[in-house]
């Protein structure tokens, strides 16, 4: 039990020692690539302020914990995919982007790491309707003591997932999970 309470402490740590995102567009300065922390700052206000109500679960290995109803701190709750914005000056020629279009419309973006230092390893964004259908990113963190994996995903007015992969020197592999349904 305690190796369960210490391995998901190192694994939220890693996780919320990120540095801060850009949080706002500076004005007259527009994003390189698609500006994720305006897009989840804004999702962040939406579900607030209506106060969307969400069914949760929480998995880590083989034990899961399953939440109704709940009003959830959306901030916190969406903190990760703030962190994995890729708008940094320096980062410009860090990723390759691909844009699919059809019909004279998007119909998704994609963006790659050529650094496998980087922590945000890809974020691909589909379209339907011209409008955001969905986002899904990978990020690894590796330090002397842990290699973490995460794949994020987020789809408007239904709900967002986190799963995670964390391999430490001394306490083997963990993994964990957040599935997040919006109730209307």
């Amino acid at each position: 039990m305690l190796r369960y309470f210490f391995g998901l402490a190192i694994l939220t740590l890693t996780w919320s020692c990120t540095p801060p995102a850009p949080t706002t567009s500076v004005p007259g300065k527009e994003p390189y690539f698609f500006d994720i922390a305006g897009f989840f700052n804004a999702e962040i206000k939406t579900l607030n302020q209506g106060k969307v109500k969400a069914q949760k679960t929480v998995k880590y290995n083989a034990k899961a914990d399953h939440l109704q109803s709940l009003s959830l701190d959306y901030e916190k709750e969406l903190a990760v995919f703030v962190h994995s914005d890729i708008n940094k000056l320096s980062w410009r020629e860090k990723y390759t982007a691909d844009t699919l279009r059809e019909a004279g419309e998007i119909r998704s973006i994609t963006y790659k790491a050529l650094d496998e230092k980087l922590k945000t390893q890809k974020i691909a964004i589909s379209f339907a309707n011209q409008q955001i259908d969905r986002i899904a990113i990978r990020n690894h963190l590796k330090s002397i003591i842990a290699s973490t994996w995460q794949e994020l995903e987020y789809r408007p007015l239904k709900g967002y997932q986190v799963h995670g992969k964390q391999t430490m020197r001394l306490n083997g592999v963990g993994e964990m999970g957040i599935e997040v349904e919006f109730v209307q």
